[in-house]
């Protein structure tokens, strides 16, 4: 639906480590250990991020965008709505 490469959707799924560019990786392993476990984020973390120019204010996005995720999986699993048929192959 919004145009996002098969084979980018795989790697989100399976390698991240795998996606490029390395900007993008690094973006959504922030984003996915912000969502799994936020205590553990630390201030290397947020300096990486800053490194590969993102600002204080997309930082904040990127962190609420990792909650909304979260948010959206709890909704989804309470009212166990079936995941996507690309998702169950893997």
């Amino acid at each position: 639906m919004l145009g996002v490469d098969e084979g980018d959707l795989a790697k989100l799924a399976s390698n991240v480590e795998g996606l490029d560019p390395p900007k993008t990786r690094e973006i959504i392993k922030f984003g996915v250990k912000c969502a799994r476990d936020p205590q553990s984020l630390t201030a290397a973390d947020f300096a990486s991020l800053r490194s590969l120019g993102l600002t204080e204010g997309e930082i904040v996005e990127l962190i609420s965008m990792s909650a909304l995720a979260v948010y959206a999986n709890i909704v989804a699993d309470a009212t166990a709505v079936e995941n996507d048929a690309m998702f169950s192959q893997l």
